[in-house]
C-alpha cells in the first residue's frame, strides 16, 4: 500500500539538498488542521513549509523530497530530513487515521532511503526549542514503523 498524496506546492523551500543525503524524518504537529498547514505553506510570507501534512483523511505534499523544506528551524537538519506535519494541537492528539497514515508514509520513506526508524525518526523539539510535536506520539510512530519494516 502506498500513501496517496495531493500536491499543494509551497514556494517556501530551497532547491536541492546541497549534496546532503536524507537520513532523518522530523515529526511535527500543525497546531490546527491540515487545511491550516496548506494555507500557511502556500504563503511566501510565512517562510515555512514541510514535505507533507497529514489530517482529515488527506495527505498534502508541499515540497518534493529532493528539495529542502523549511520546517525544523535548523538549516543542516532541514537539508538532511523529510518533515511531516500532523493535524493536532496542544490539547488534541492526532486521530487514528492520521497516525496510521503517518506510519505508512514513514515506512515508505525509510524504505526509499534505507533508514533505520530507531535512529531516523525524531521529534521537532530535539532540533529546536519548541513544544512541537507535543501531542503527536512520535515514539509510537517510530515503534510501529520498525515493526512494519
Amino acid at each position: 500500500m502506498s500513501v496517496d498524496v495531493i500536491w499543494r506546492v509551497s514556494p517556501n523551500h530551497s532547491v536541492g539538498r546541497e549534496g546532503t543525503p536524507i537520513d532523518r524524518i522530523v515529526i511535527h504537529y500543525i497546531v490546527g488542521d491540515r487545511a491550516a498547514a496548506d494555507a500557511t505553506f502556500s504563503q511566501p510570507s510565512s517562510q515555512v513549509s514541510a514535505h507533507y501534512s497529514i489530517g482529515e483523511r488527506e495527505v498534502s505534499q508541499h515540497v518534493s523530497e529532493q528539495n529542502t523544506a523549511w520546517h525544523a528551524g535548523h538549516l543542516a537538519t532541514n537539508r538532511r530530513s523529510v518533515g511531516i506535519e500532523h493535524s493536532a494541537d496542544q490539547n488534541r492528539a492526532p486521530d487514528a487515521w492520521t497516525m496510521d497514515t503517518s506510519v505508512q508514509l514513514c515506512i515508505e520513506i525509510c524504505r526509499r532511503y534505507g533508514l533505520d526508524p530507531q535512529a531516523a525518526i525524531i521529534p521537532h523539539n530535539s532540533v529546536s526549542s519548541t513544544l512541537c510535536p507535543n501531542t503527536v506520539d512520535w515514539q509510537e510512530i517510530r515503534r510501529r514503523v520498525a515493526a512494519g519494516l
